[in-house]
């Protein structure tokens, strides 16, 4: 599997360094990068009043139709390669709208077409309950991810008329708010003896509810809990806080390797490991027992 998702790092590497595909990365509200990206969800360069006229008129087509029929069309546009510029449609890195394994993690190169930092394309379940969006929380709201992808990695994005920009992004919007995690030994209540145990854990010692809480597993918070840079790879992060990163979603995360902005963690154990002993809130003392208690709680999700 590492093998094949190096390969496949490699060739996507090639294919984008010979097409010179770079744009440049969002960062409104102070927290963004200043790198360039092959990023199919950074800023375009629109007009903001153009960007604007183009949400409100979202707001109004969100309304339009029923929300069934909304979500349909979603879902049909989410995975049809024919509308993004290089075939890549949204379901190829984020299979039916969670993650794709074989994958692994996404390039983004500088002006000189050098890999900068790779990043690990992440899950869109319970989408509509994590604002802000993008590993920097480059995006406020889902309509703005949702736009900002339109026109940039949709063929026709900048070029056909606003109110098709509008009907196609309140679709996707719809579609991609309506993706729930898989049902879970933790939704059915059966979970195991040591998931059990793993989530006293987790509320308690770990001190991961701190980051991690509600509903949806986050605080919808960038924080910069030192993790570590792949070898060669310098991720800057946000701007503010400095090298803070979003706050992922838990639920469905055993289904979501590799872990972490950079995919530099392939197992839970490693995650849980990494908060344990060398991160902004080690150490937390937790046994070798404990550990796979807690790891047992994050599979149960």
């Amino acid at each position: 599997m590492l093998r094949s998702r190096v390969r496949m790092f490699l060739v996507v590497v090639a294919l984008a360094a010979a097409a010179g595909l770079v744009v440049k990365l969002a960062s409104p509200g102070g927290g963004g990068s200043a790198a360039a990206s092959i990023d199919p969800h950074g800023a375009a360069d629109v007009p903001a009043s153009k960007v604007r006229r183009v949400l409100a008129a979202t707001e109004a087509a969100s309304t339009s139709s029923s929300q069934a029929e909304l979500v349909s069309q979603g879902r049909a546009m989410f995975n049809d390669p024919a509308l993004a510029k290089r075939g890549e449609s949204c379901g190829g890195c984020h299979t039916i709208g969670t993650t794709n394994a074989a994958l692994g993690t996404t390039p983004h190169f500088d002006a000189d077409g050098k890999v900068i930092f790779a990043r690990d394309p992440p899950t869109l379940v319970d989408a509509a309950k994590t604002p802000p969006y993008g590993w920097i929380g480059g995006a406020a709201t889902l309509r703005e991810m949702v736009l900002n992808t339109i026109f940039t990695h949709f063929k026709d994005g900048v070029s056909q008329p606003e109110d098709k920009t509008a009907e196609e992004a309140a679709a996707l919007v719809a579609y991609i708010s309506s993706i729930r995690a898989p049902t879970s030994s933790f939704d059915q209540g059966t979970m195991s003896a040591a998931a059990l145990r793993g989530e006293a854990l987790f509320q308690g010692k770990g001190a991961c509810i701190a980051c991690h809480g509600g509903p949806a597993f986050t605080d919808n918070g960038l924080h910069n809990t030192l993790v570590p840079n792949r070898p060669g790879w310098n991720d800057p992060g946000a701007t503010v806080p400095p090298g803070a990163f979003n706050t992922p979603t838990l639920r469905d995360v055993r289904n979501s390797a590799p872990y972490m902005h950079n995919g530099v963690f392939n197992t839970l154990r490693e995650v849980v490991d990494f908060y344990n002993s060398r991160s902004s809130i080690a150490p937390l003392r937790l046994t070798p027992a404990e550990i796979d208690d807690l790891v047992a709680y994050l599979e149960a999700l």
